[in-house]
């Protein structure tokens, strides 16, 4: 027997907010069958020809495609860099402090408690007794330190590491001055201080999507061969709930149970996750039996919610679609007024009702939380005579541009089809654009490497602190890819940052919103809800369509077999 208790959800504020997400949690009557011990180290001496396995019945092992809108492709297996799958990365390696699935509120994770001075400039993290690594060596406070000044290291490229330089003595470690970062301090092996350079309000969502990665195993490997080392193939010590077993390029990662996980050992043997080049592959590999967990698109969602073995899991995305504009393809890129043009040219309530089911809002800046909305923002309605006033305003004829590509890293058919309906949109103005679907991996050359890309249809996370603008927009932070430089902003993030009274932080980033809504640095289109699907036969399931895949307390190990 099952039991479904689903915390529900709804349209409007509840749903763009950062509270009430769905969650799955089915319970059982049968016990798990006992698992083997674990293999002691990983095992990467699979040939690249041997078949990904299916899930198989009968035996205690959960099989799942983490494709889509989440993550990346298995071959992006440094957790620093990804900017992607942390539902999956989160079964190896663990955080300080992580969410609540409802993404409500910060919850213990690595560290079991924690603690701020008065002039709330240092945290003191008590970090919980008796964790391993899955090499039995012990988790402590120099791990931690290890794993920031990694992250801060310009030699490594990792997602946390402008928001991160808020920490003392950051700066003096960035630029090469100094060899370690003042601020974080040991003071024992279970206690560590982070005095930043300015009350941090954000610290804790900061802390939530950054990776403690093992000091022991990685502090020989050079910071500038993080992201080519086989290291994430091979060896890959973590303290999470699985640990790796083996990596297959192109097919799969199989990753078996850590016994001495400090929340217990995991009732599942096995679990495996299988690539797939796209979610429409994965999910007839689902349907089939194959696997147990895949993503599921809005088009999708009607036909499967007739699968009697199957339960849809449907959430917030926490994250904005967006369009971004190259400046360095054309300088008309970079003017708020181009920006306002496209967002203009674009039938967004149509994409919206007929695409996605309705099941999508516009955004009118960053935010996907209307808290942060000025009352007087304007939401760019579709209107395409705008459109073409503005171009007029600015000079610019669009047929001058030649034919632009429009690439991206979504490869669904829903994408597909929203990505048509943009290109006729823009045709509507004058503006010729070619469509570049690419695998991930491609993309992300083209994009962050090559810096080729003209337009791109992205996703990128919105919350579930409104500190996230800082990571994306601040004229100086390291994950700003077209250096978009606006001082107001700059300031009101500065502010906000500081400002430790939720109702005047409120106000703070109504304003950045304001900013953000004038310039548009990304071209804001709306935020989704995104769809997990599972199979019926694994209970205690727990998963939310966050951001990155989402870092959140999922309950891993408490994932079973039952049928």
């Amino acid at each position: 027997m099952y039991r479904r208790n689903r915390i529900a959800w709804r349209h409007g504020q509840a749903l763009f907010g950062l509270l009430l997400v769905f969650s799955l949690i089915v319970g059982a009557c049968a016990p798990a069958p006992a698992a083997p011990a674990a293999p002691a180290a990983a095992d990467t001496t699979a040939p690249a020809a041997e078949a990904a396995p299916a899930a198989p019945s009968g035996e205690n092992v959960m099989v799942g495609a983490w494709v889509g809108p989440c993550c990346n492709p298995i071959e992006l297996a440094n957790p620093l860099s990804a900017g992607g799958g942390y539902h999956w990365f989160n079964k190896i390696w663990s955080h300080l402090v992580t969410y609540n699935v409802e993404y409500s509120e910060i919850i213990p994770d690595l560290a079991e408690s924690w603690s701020v001075s008065d002039d709330s400039l240092t945290w003191t993290f008590n970090l919980r007794p008796g964790v391993t690594w899955h090499d039995g060596s012990p988790f402590t406070a120099e791990d931690v330190i290890f794993s920031i000044e990694a992250c801060l290291d310009p030699a490594t490229t990792c997602w946390q590491s402008g928001p991160l330089s808020v920490v003392v003595g950051a700066q003096a470690y960035i630029d090469g001055s100094a060899d370690s970062v003042t601020g974080l301090v040991a003071v024992d092996e279970t206690t560590l201080t982070i005095t930043t350079s300015g009350p941090t309000a954000p610290l804790l969502d900061i802390l939530a999507e950054t990776w403690i990665i093992h000091k022991a195993s990685m502090q020989d490997i050079p910071r500038d061969q993080f992201e080519t080392t086989d290291y994430w193939r091979t060896t890959a010590i973590g303290t999470g709930p699985f640990k790796l077993s083996q990596f297959v390029d192109g097919q799969y990662i199989e990753t078996v149970r850590f016994d001495d996980y400090w929340r217990g050992a995991p009732k599942l043997d096995k679990l495996i996750r299988r690539d797939f080049r796209d979610p429409a592959t994965a999910l007839l590999a689902f349907d089939a039996g194959e696997i147990d967990f895949t993503y599921l698109t809005a088009d999708e969602v009607e036909r499967e919610s007739q699968n009697p073995n199957a339960v849809i899991i449907p959430g917030p995305s926490q994250v904005d679609n967006a369009i971004n504009l190259n400046p360095e393809f054309h300088p008309a890129f970079g003017d708020p007024k181009f920006r306002q043009a496209i967002l203009y040219a674009i039938d967004r309530k149509s994409i919206i009702d007929n695409i996605y089911k309705g099941a999508a809002e516009p955004v009118p800046c960053l935010y996907g939380n209307p808290q942060y909305y000025p009352d007087d923002i304007e939401q760019y309605d579709y209107n395409p005579e705008r459109a073409r006033e503005l171009l007029a305003e600015i000079g610019l004829d669009p047929a001058s541009l030649g034919t632009v590509i429009l690439d991206t890293y979504y490869n669904d058919q829903l994408s597909a089809d929203v990505m048509t309906v943009m290109q006729a949109n823009l045709a509507d103005i004058g503006l010729t654009v070619d469509l570049m679907p690419m695998d991930g991996a491609s993309w992300t050359s083209r994009y962050y490497d090559q810096k080729e890309s003209q337009m791109s249809f992205t996703g990128g996370a919105n919350g579930a602190d409104p500190n996230r603008a800082y990571q994306y927009f601040y004229s100086t932070s390291p994950g700003n890819n077209y250096k978009y430089n606006n001082p107001e902003l700059d300031r009101l993030l500065d502010e906000g940052r500081m400002e430790m009274d939720p109702a005047r932080r409120t106000e703070i980033y109504q304003e950045a919103c304001r900013v953000l809504g004038h310039d548009q640095p990304w071209v804001f289109l709306w935020q989704t809800v995104r769809y997990g699907i599972v199979s019926t036969r694994i209970a205690n399931f727990q998963f939310t369509p966050a951001a990155g895949g989402g870092s959140y307390y999922d309950q891993a190990e408490l994932w079973e077999i039952v049928q």
